[in-house]
């Protein structure tokens, strides 16, 4: 059955108005406030507190202590793991914040953390990427984040972006060119908007690179005590 005319030039108006996915942004400028992986929306933590904060003004309450906007942990203490990642993400020309949101999505910085498909530590670095980067402790705090920190770093030169990098770190170098992108897994596009998400949060929030510096800037404001959420 052929379409009539009519239906021909309305699917071609369609086709013209949606608009193209994007491949990632390049992370490395200062981040945009609305952003698309894919065509999947990226939350964005600094417009809902803005929103959070005009709907307390105008009398909505948040009952049962759900607020509308983002809600992370809170950023940890451990004044070695925080120099370690400092350390490491600047030997091999990473952001801190990126490696943090990173080793926060993959083990909430559980050092002996063994994920059920066999990745381990920190950086949750399956065995055979270990025998790949000669890491032979990967329950050592340091040597996971070093072989960690390289491999990211190689997935960043490889793919340029860093929403790029972050799905092959997930599923691997190997589905991110069959697939041109972030593979359709909705595993791996749940862990990249989630760390995406985060790290977006942590630049806005912080300008400052350094995590010692956010950790102290964190204890200097107001904020509700570390044991409890951070919210943006």
């Amino acid at each position: 059955m052929r379409p009539s005319s009519a239906a021909v030039a309305a699917m071609l108006l369609c086709l013209q108005t949606v608009p193209a996915l994007a491949a990632g942004p390049k992370m490395a400028t200062a981040p945009m406030p609305v952003t698309e992986i894919h065509g999947l929306a990226l939350p964005d933590p600094v417009a809902a507190a803005k929103r959070d904060a005009s709907l307390r003004q105008t009398g909505r309450r948040f009952d049962g202590g759900a607020p509308v906007a983002c809600r992370y942990p809170a950023l940890i203490e451990d004044k070695k793991l925080l120099r370690l990642v400092n350390i490491h993400s600047r030997k091999n020309g990473l952001d801190p914040r990126l490696v943090y949101a990173v080793i926060e999505q993959e083990s909430r910085f559980n050092a002996c953390a063994v994920s059920p498909k066999g990745a381990q530590g920190l950086m949750q670095i399956m065995p055979d990427t270990q025998k790949l980067l000669g890491l032979t402790e990967p329950f050592d705090p340091e040597r996971n984040i070093a072989a960690g920190t390289r491999y990211l770093k190689a997935m960043l030169d490889k793919f340029r972006t860093e929403v790029m990098a972050l799905a092959a770190y997930n599923a691997g170098p190997g589905a991110v060119a069959r697939h041109g992108g972030v593979p359709p897994f909705d595993e791996t596009r749940d862990y990249v908007l989630k760390v995406v998400d985060r790290y977006f949060y942590l630049r806005q929030r912080y300008p400052v690179e350094d995590i010692d510096v956010i950790h102290k800037q964190l204890a200097a404001t107001d904020l509700p005590s570390p044991a409890a959420a951070e919210r943006p």
